[in-house]
């Protein structure tokens, strides 16, 4: 699940962190990121806040990914014979 820091008055995605291995440091803080951009965003150059609490909001994913239905009959090395799961 990615995290965004957004900021609370455009509403841009100032930064996004999309999946774990994305780099070397792990999930930036929120002072790291204000520190990354000075302070300001980059996008309406309005004074950025740091989050309290109660602006922090966690959502459930939209999307829900299955693997599908699983093989009913699987060949073996030995025999090349289906075998039955």
């Amino acid at each position: 699940m990615p995290i965004r820091y957004v900021c609370s008055n455009c509403g841009e995605t100032i930064f996004e962190f999309k999946y774990v291995g994305q780099d070397y440091y792990g999930i930036p803080t929120p002072k790291e990121i204000y520190n990354l951009y000075g302070g300001i965003c980059p996008h309406c150059h309005k004074e950025l806040k740091l989050p309290s609490i109660e602006d922090i909001e966690i959502r459930p994913r939209l999307h829900v990914y299955s693997l599908g239905k699983m093989p009913v009959s699987i060949p073996t090395r030995a025999t090349g014979e289906l075998a039955q799961s």
